[in-house]
């Protein structure tokens, strides 16, 4: 058979294992991104090492799904599907007995709302303190006075409420703490922010305005998802007022179609969906705790989302990127993609 190249668009995201996005073209050999495999039974996310990277001209290949998102690829390249791996597109240079994407087959990956890479806007900011202020669990003990403190088990968390109120030109400071958690009887070392009492009440009553914003649900969800432990007095004179904002959060889900059930009584919401929609979940809401998922099953919730609708040879003047990783494949546009292969094509088996 000839030789033949195989390449994606640098330009369409990689999700990395750290649960953040970055262009294909900018990632570098040695960078870690997720994976699949198939155990015989079902696909699982993996860690990955990039292991290759090159940059090629050549034939490209746009696929249109179903929910606006787009793959560029070379027409030999191959992505999961329900019905396994397929070649994007017959060009005559594959040969015989190859089976290709059609129109109609959905694709194996991350379902849903995937737009674009999100911003920490202003009205994020305000959504954040909201829902740190009122879902955070009470850590240490109240002393009072005139200071409203925010303790929270992770001072990373701590550190992005406190870089948010002094971009919003809010007065506050930060301080070493020793922490006790009433529910586990840990004590350890984390961050306390101090911010008076009066102008938190003020910021709350401000904020709360922009409830119905959709960068204020964003940044709030994050909020709330964040906010393991809190020493705020107010906390506890908005208790009844809480059934009011998890219909806030409820819109937050509903915006991005996530599925949920939540529990008034204990005022909270579960996602359904396994891994792959907790993956959404992150790059949607950017919250700071997140976790990796290392042989965790896909699932396949708004698989119809990613169904292919349009397959078409386009020119393309930028460079393509081949990449290969340990895993042997990696997820571009929330897609399962396989690795691309160097010099003479070798069919996946």
């Amino acid at each position: 058979m000839r030789k033949t190249f195989d390449y994606v668009d640098g330009n369409m995201d990689i999700l990395m294992y750290d649960n953040t996005v970055r262009k294909i073209k900018d990632v570098k050999k040695g960078d870690l991104v997720y994976s699949v495999q198939y155990d015989g039974e079902i696909h699982q996310y993996i860690k990955g090492e990039v292991t290759d990277v090159n940059r090629r001209k050549g034939k490209a290949v746009k696929i249109t799904l179903a929910d606006g998102r787009s793959l560029i690829s070379s027409p030999n390249h191959q992505w999961l599907t329900q019905l396994g791996w397929l070649f994007t597109y017959d060009d005559g240079s594959l040969g015989e007995d190859k089976v290709y994407l059609k129109n109609d087959v959905k694709m194996s990956g991350i379902g849903g709302k995937i737009a674009k890479n999100y911003e920490e806007t202003k009205q994020y900011m305000e959504g954040y303190f909201l829902g740190i202020e009122i879902y955070g669990k009470n850590l240490v003990g109240l002393k009072g006075g005139e200071m409203a403190e925010f303790v929270l088990c992770e001072s990373a968390v701590t550190m992005r409420l406190y870089n948010y109120l002094l971009y919003l030109g809010i007065e506050a400071s930060i301080e070493p703490c020793f922490a006790h958690n009433n529910n586990t009887n840990e004590h350890f070392v984390t961050a306390k922010l101090n911010l008076p009492y009066t102008q938190m009440v003020m910021l709350s009553e401000k904020f709360a305005k922009d409830r119905d914003k959709d960068e204020f649900l964003r940044g709030f969800i994050a909020g709330v998802y964040d906010s393991d432990g809190s020493n705020n007095p107010v906390v506890k004179t908005l208790a009844s007022a809480k059934m009011k904002y998890l219909e806030i959060l409820k819109k937050g889900l509903e915006l991005y179609n996530f599925e949920y059930e939540y529990n008034s009584q204990d005022m909270s919401a579960t996602l359904f969906g396994g891994a792959s929609e907790l993956l959404r979940f992150y790059h949607i809401f950017t919250p700071v705790l997140t976790q990796q998922f290392e042989h965790v099953p896909m699932s396949n919730v708004h698989n119809d989302t990613i169904k292919v609708v349009s397959i078409e040879e386009i020119k393309r003047r930028e460079e393509l990127i081949e990449i290969t990783t340990s895993g042997r494949n990696f997820i571009a546009n929330g897609v399962v993609s396989h690795n691309c292969t160097t010099g003479m094509f070798r069919e996946v088996q």
